[in-house]
């Protein structure tokens, strides 16, 4: 058996950019509960509100990426990387929470006649918010992150653009209407149809980093885009060798794919040192600047210990 480790990511990088989204979203948080409160508007407070918890998160997110980033001792064996999980799927929970708790509040105003709020500062609240999310959004490197936790957090910033941007578009139709019943309608009733349809858009996103949490805790095999090409890279390393296809099981837990490849050889066909030069090419092969590589590389001479 052979083991290995393979491309470090940049702990530092995404310490810095998880600790600028600390700041931004202390920022955010004060910004919306403020001016929520004297808008009187339920759907800025619940903005507000939303940035208060992303702000705890993403505190639990530096640590955790702290955490992770260190290296493996006795009592840790194979490092802390099941905190990454953790955090993720506590966001998840978190913003869920927090959804379904403003979908029944939306519904409940609703059904008792709607609320009014004021339609020209929400528009100014929401301009500003929408600027700030935007902002770091881009400051957090957008789609082009490759970390688990920065990835999460610009997930909490896209939610909140979408949150602002809805909020400056509904209460700035509001705003332009002319005096009359239809406006007087749209101004009871537009921040909490705002509230539940923002709530329903949203919804998707903490039941994804749910599945994310449930998928590396419970060790079962990464996502395609993770696993195909791992998979690829093995076989193609292997083949190379002048091996058969072997049995490859994959895991990925935070920023760190745990890879097996077994294969059975005939007696006398491979020693030690043919193996450490299977390995330097498959942990080649398998470098990315996504994840680091944990990896087994066992052969045998018994087809029954392949199958175990």
């Amino acid at each position: 058996m052979s083991s290995g480790t393979a491309g470090d990511a940049e702990p530092n990088r995404s310490e810095g950019m998880l600790r600028l989204s600390v700041v931004a979203g202390v920022v955010a948080a004060v910004l919306a509960v403020v001016w929520g409160l004297l808008a009187g508007s339920r759907v800025i407070v619940f903005d507000g509100v939303s940035a208060i918890i992303g702000l705890v998160l993403s505190v639990m997110s530096l640590i955790a990426a702290r955490a992770a980033s260190r290296p493996e001792t006795p009592q840790y064996p194979y490092g802390r990387q099941s905190l990454i999980p953790l955090v993720v799927g506590g966001q998840g929970l978190a913003r869920l929470a927090l959804i379904i708790f403003a979908l029944t509040d939306s519904v409940m105003v609703i059904a008792s006649g709607g609320d009014e709020a004021s339609a020209s500062s929400a528009v100014m609240y929401a301009a500003v918010s929408t600027a700030l999310c935007l902002a770091l959004w881009w400051a957090l490197g957008g789609a082009r992150s490759t970390d688990d936790l920065v990835r999460t957090e610009l997930i909490g910033w896209r939610n909140a653009t979408f949150l602002s941007f809805g909020i400056l578009v509904g209460f700035g139709v509001v705003a332009v209407l002319p005096d009359g019943d239809a406006r007087d309608v749209a101004v009871a009733y537009v921040d909490p149809v705002l509230m539940l349809i923002i709530g329903l858009a949203i919804l998707p996103t903490p039941i994804r980093l749910l599945r994310t949490m449930s998928r590396e805790l419970l060790e079962m095999r990464p996502a395609a885009d993770v696993e195909v090409p791992a998979r690829a890279a093995v076989l193609e390393t292997c083949w190379a060798a002048g091996l058969p296809d072997p049995v490859v099981r994959m895991t990925k837990t935070g920023g760190r794919l745990y890879v097996e490849v077994d294969h059975v050889v005939a007696p006398g066909t491979w020693d030690v040192a043919d193996i450490d030069v299977l390995r330097r090419a498959l942990v080649e092969s398998l470098a990315s600047e996504r994840y680091t590589v944990w990896l087994n590389v066992d052969l045998s001479t018994d087809p029954a210990w392949q199958l175990s």
